[in-house]
């Protein structure tokens, strides 16, 4: 995409010469769309796919749309391993796909209507009470990222209880 946007932006320069107005139109109908999907991926690159706020755990496994939790619900973080939906470079013929460590979160058997939701195959899976994030999307998950969230988490339950209700 960058490429065609430099190509096409390139073709509305004076550098270029004379050029058919009806290629300049194209040309600049190209630019438009490759800007926008250029914008759009940083835009989701950037994107977290879990977030917490308020005291609502923020699921973006169904992009645009966000599926709050309470964060009371959730119970714990830890490492899974599934198909990434990537190739695998090392197969034969890229048949097999690569495995991703990924993030589960185990939600309490009390959060019955949190339990399933569909999701976007590609970001992860929802089922059972179970909300699984594919690695492929995250940064590097190790021990300490697991750790760094089970900490937060367990001061976001803290915070919870401390924090009169209204």
């Amino acid at each position: 995409m960058l490429l065609l946007f430099a190509a096409t932006v390139f073709c509305l320069t004076p550098a270029v010469g004379e050029v058919h107005i009806g290629l300049r139109v194209i040309a600049a109908t190209l630019a438009g769309f490759s800007l926008v999907v250029i914008v759009s991926l940083l835009y989701w690159i950037f994107k977290p796919l879990l977030a917490y706020q308020n005291g609502y755990l923020l699921v973006y496994l169904n992009p645009p749309q966000v599926i709050k939790i309470p964060i009371d619900l959730v119970e714990v973080f830890f490492a899974g391993q599934s198909d990434s939906f990537m190739p695998n470079p090392m197969a034969n013929r890229g048949e097999e796909l690569s495995e991703s460590r990924n993030i589960v979160i185990r939600l309490a058997e009390r959060a019955t209507e949190y339990h399933q939701r569909k999701v976007k195959p590609i970001f992860g899976s929802w089922e059972d009470g179970y909300i699984v994030v594919r690695g492929t999307w995250t940064e590097p998950l190790n021990k300490e990222t697991f750790r760094f969230l089970n900490q937060s988490l367990v001061a976001a339950h803290r915070q919870q209880k401390e924090t009169p209700k209204a």
